[in-house]
């Protein structure tokens, strides 16, 4: 156990012995093996043997959040990367290869409907799609696929380049892409991309393994390619890639008007005569003068208590457990993995909270976002099914997104200045506006590369992303540092972690923002829908959590205009 973090005493086990150790292969081996041999016959035997299947996974899954966070605490902890690969071999290997079987005797028993509480049938149309794309091949496919992954963080985690005569983590060059300062924004644009360009052949190479191992798993169940493979894997069972083309190609045409419209003050403001890559998302009459708090990092969490009170007296509450229980950890520390992520212990129901803040704008806003994931992870911890607490990462998003916007009102707890408090608003808006065209270019490209159509090698992929960026990003001005753009596909850990796992974003987008018009309406209606909406978990279709959240599933082009209508007028009133 870290000594980052108290967790409270768990909920006594019903079905899995309390001697349990999910670490110990030989333990879970003998579930795996209980799991298959009890087949359901009757009644009592269904609710037993899911009870232990639920029980069995929040006691496994918690053990590898606590083994991933011992990692993220201390990159350099080489016992406890151990500890992880001889999980991932030992625990989550076997999990792989045996959850077919165990797929299949839930689909196929008779006493399905008293195993659980009825769910409408979520389960099993998500096993029913991921069964079709699952045997042991492609669990053994999966294995491998997760070294390179490993090899990819092993990478990012340790990199550093030269910044202003000094060698800094990539993560603090990054950071520094949102710097007031032009010369600082453009000194750490190049410092970055140099570094990439400098080791393009580890991101090449490591995406060909990567790309060969995915186009094999696809080959290994017979989809017509990877993209079908990477839909299942994701829970998606209520959209597809139709849908993700409407997304797109809204944003494309309801978007990208405004965000050129929108260029002419930001020319003006940047003083500028073009939009260089380093400035696409700075607008310096929208940004607000001085840090969140002035940067203090104390006065940070301080405003948070009294920013969450406000939006809902009992989102206060738990922010203040959180904090007594030190499960909320974002100050920097020496060897401390760079990032911001909120992660639920799945048998002790409480979220963590994990970032290494600095004190800038960006910081304020997602210490909002991770206490939004917070929220959801204690709304659905009385959910007693682990498989109908996560509704999906498009939904998961609402919740953390939606939260920074029904926190805007109470921006005065960052900034005093009534002024800046206005502005961090604007800008925020004005950065949800810029993320959905790049959103769409990670989206689009992933669907072009994985389609095979003539994108295998370095110089494909290259050109491939280099002529989306074009087409979404038309008023970016790439001169003096042309070579960079064909490599932007680099700049995002998903690509290689997370294969499709972007455009859940840009959806949680539009339905974040309307719940932020809601609120400028009747505000505590709308939190009153977030707090409906988030209780229900994987319960229903994510369709269905949108209408109870008082949100409409829709990704036409009248939506995002409508919405960007709404940005628009925030923006000009600051402007």
């Amino acid at each position: 156990m870290s000594q980052f973090y108290i967790l409270p005493n768990k909920t006594k086990r019903v079905y899995l012995s309390e001697n349990f150790d999910p670490l110990n292969k030989n333990d879970v081996k003998e579930v795996i093996a209980k799991l298959n041999a009890d087949i359901p016959n009757s009644f009592k035997s269904a609710g037993d043997w899911y009870g232990l299947f639920h029980e069995a996974s929040c006691a496994i899954s918690e053990a590898q959040t606590i083994l991933e966070l011992d990692l993220y605490f201390d990159t350099k902890n080489t016992e406890a990367e151990a500890k992880l690969n001889d999980f991932e071999e030992n625990i989550l290997s076997p999990l792989l290869i045996a959850r077919s079987d165990l797929m299949d005797i839930y689909m196929s028993s008779p006493w399905r409907n008293a195993m659980h509480t009825y769910d409408n049938g979520r389960i099993f149309t998500d096993f029913k799609i991921r069964r079709k794309f699952t045997n042991q091949k492609i669990s053994l496919l999966q294995i491998e696929e997760n070294q390179h992954i490993r090899e990819y963080k092993k990478f990012v985690n340790a990199a550093k380049t030269k910044f202003d005569d000094r060698i800094l983590p990539i993560s603090v060059v990054v950071g520094k892409l949102n710097d007031n300062d032009p010369k600082i924004r453009k000194s750490a644009f190049f410092s970055y991309w140099n570094f990439v360009k400098d080791n393009e052949n580890f991101y090449q190479d490591n995406f060909s393994a990567l790309l060969e191992n995915r186009t094999k798993q696809a080959q290994s169940v017979q989809a017509k390619n990877y993209i079908e493979v990477a839909f299942s894997e994701l829970g998606r069972i209520d959209y597809g890639e139709k849908e993700c083309k409407e997304l797109r190609d809204s944003i494309h045409r309801a978007s990208l008007p405004l965000i050129e419209k929108l260029a002419f003050g930001q020319k003006e403001s940047l003083q500028t005569n073009s939009i260089k890559p380093w400035d696409i998302s700075i607008y310096p009459k929208l940004m607000p003068e001085k840090k969140p708090v002035n940067g203090d990092l104390e006065k940070l969490v301080l405003s948070m208590q009294n920013i969450t009170s406000k939006i809902h007296p009992s989102f206060g509450k738990l922010f203040h457990e959180m904090k007594a229980n030190n499960l909320i950890d974002i100050s920097p520390r020496a060897n401390k993995a760079a990032g911001a992520f909120c992660v639920t212990f799945q048998e002790s129901k409480v979220p963590f909270i994990f970032a290494n803040f600095s004190g800038h704008f960006r910081d304020a806003i997602t210490f909002v976002h991770e206490f939004g994931h917070a929220l959801h992870g204690y709304a659905v911890s009385n959910i007693n099914n682990i498989l109908l607490r996560h509704p999906g990462f498009e939904f998961c998003e609402v919740a953390s997104i939606g939260l920074e916007l029904l926190a805007s009102p109470f921006f005065t707890a960052w900034w005093n200045n009534k002024s800046d408090a206005k502005k961090a608003l604007a800008f925020q808006l004005f950065h949800m506006l810029h993320f959905w065209p790049f959103m769409a270019m990670m989206d689009e490209w992933q669907h072009v590369i994985y389609s095979g159509k003539e994108t295998g090698d370095a110089k494909q992929r290259n050109k491939a992303w280099q002529n989306i960026s074009k087409k979404y990003r038309p008023q970016v001005d790439w001169s003096g540092c042309e070579e960079f753009e064909e490599l932007g596909w680099m700049s995002r850990p998903h690509i290689f972690t997370s294969p499709f796992y972007y455009i859940d974003y840009g959806i949680a987008q539009v339905g974040a923002l309307q719940l932020w018009k809601q609120s400028r309406e009747n505000y505590q209606q709308a939190v009153h829908n977030y707090i409906s909406g988030l209780s229900l978990g994987a319960q229903c279709s994510l369709q269905d959590l949108f209408t109870a959240t008082g949100l409409s599933f829709d990704f036409s082009e009248k939506m995002i205009k409508d919405l960007c209508s709404e940005i628009e007028k925030v923006i000009e009133d600051v402007s």
